[in-house]
């Protein structure tokens, strides 16, 4: 019995949502980038960040909804309710990685 309750306590609490800064990069590929021209990649990188600035913004409220769940129900509720990005917020960290790799590599300002 104790160890059944200990195994479900860590499934519990390996489910919470992570802040964003807690949430390392996905590899990607510098490759495709250094197809594009500097331009393209200065604005691809402008466009990228406002997409993983709102992405880092829902997946903090989302650590936070789960921090406030697990202090009242035990429960985190953002990975049960779709709303934790974590893939998504390590995946876009991962292409502004490979972005500003092309960038310095191609020597783009």
């Amino acid at each position: 019995m104790k160890t059944m309750v200990l195994c479900a306590l860590a499934l519990v609490v390996s489910g919470c949502a992570k802040q964003p800064g807690q949430i390392a990069a996905m590899p990607v590929a510098t490759g495709p980038y250094l197809q594009l021209s500097c331009p393209e990649l200065i604005a691809d990188r402008a466009a990228k960040q406002v997409t993983q600035a709102g992405l880092e913004e829902a997946q903090h409220k989302a650590a936070e909804r789960d921090k406030g769940a697990m202090t009242v129900i035990h429960i985190p509720i953002a990975a049960m309710t779709g709303q934790d990005r974590e893939d998504e917020v390590a995946h876009g960290k991962g292409e502004l990685a490979a972005i500003d790799a092309a960038i310095q590599s191609k020597g783009c300002s």
